[in-house]
């Protein structure tokens, strides 16, 4: 899977990009479960715990177990998108936020409904006029049906920015001619690649105890050899795409 496939215009993002598009909030959705979804949640949890000192707050709406909040203890919520309260917790909190940053992970069977309040409260404007940085990233699935939930919340919220992550290790549905069409018709903010990975790295990566903030820190020197050296490779594949960008590689229109 290589940037600008599918005649796609616009640029490849990675992570080592997003702290400058989170400085408030990353809505984390897909229209489909098992996908990498909380997975890629974690990472930019522990980016911003990187760039910023602490850990963003989350709230996670696959209530009640929750997913990503174990990951995060001290720093999650789990709330259920069902209860007029905890709608109210997650957009007011947002709106009135002093400079933290947020995460909301966004279960698939919880997709439309949230969007639904998106537009229906007015959050874009309000996010707009309290000079709240608002970023979705849409993580795309195998099915064609992904790819057009993925246009229709590009195109009702126009203002808020777009970025699509495309999961090496799922695949997506950009192999399909009208898949491809209807991608390349959005004009996305920024295209994010996660790499495959071997099933041990994976693993260790959905480990409720693994920080890439503390790998970072070389807070896991049992690790073997091979498994560091996968890891770091998968955080400098990221980085490398950035460079691409920065050359002029892969200029958004």
């Amino acid at each position: 899977m290589t940037a600008g496939s599918a005649n796609h215009p616009s640029s490849v993002a990675t992570l080592a990009e997003i702290d400058q598009t989170l400085s408030s909030v990353a809505i984390v959705t897909s229209d489909c479960a098992r996908n990498g979804k909380t997975l890629f949640s974690k990472l930019m949890a522990d980016l911003l715990t990187l760039r910023r000192g602490d850990a963003p707050q989350i709230f996670d709406t696959d209530f009640p177990a929750g997913g990503l909040a174990a990951h995060f203890e001290n720093t999650s919520q789990i709330v259920d998108l069902n209860r007029t309260t905890d709608q109210v917790k997650i957009f007011d909190g947002m709106l009135n936020s002093k400079g933290e940053a947020y995460i909301i992970d966004l279960v698939a069977r919880h997709h439309s409904k949230f969007f639904d309040i998106y537009r229906d409260t007015g959050f874009e404007q309000g996010a707009r006029e309290a000079a709240l940085d608002v970023t979705i990233f849409f993580v795309i699935d195998r099915e064609l049906s992904s790819i057009q939930a993925a246009r229709d919340i590009h195109k009702s919220l126009r203002d808020t920015r777009f970025v699509v992550v495309r999961n090496a290790a799922v695949g997506d549905a950009l192999e399909q001619p009208e898949a491809a069409k209807l991608y390349a018709e959005m004009r996305v903010d920024r295209e994010i690649i996660l790499p495959d990975l071997s099933p041990v790295a994976l693993g260790m990566l959905e480990h409720v105890d693994f920080h890439f903030d503390i790998f970072v820190a070389d807070g896991y020197s049992q690790f073997p050899f091979e498994l560091k050296a996968e890891l770091w490779s998968f955080l400098e594949t990221l980085y490398e795409q950035r460079e691409q960008v920065d050359r002029g590689a892969a200029q958004p229109l």
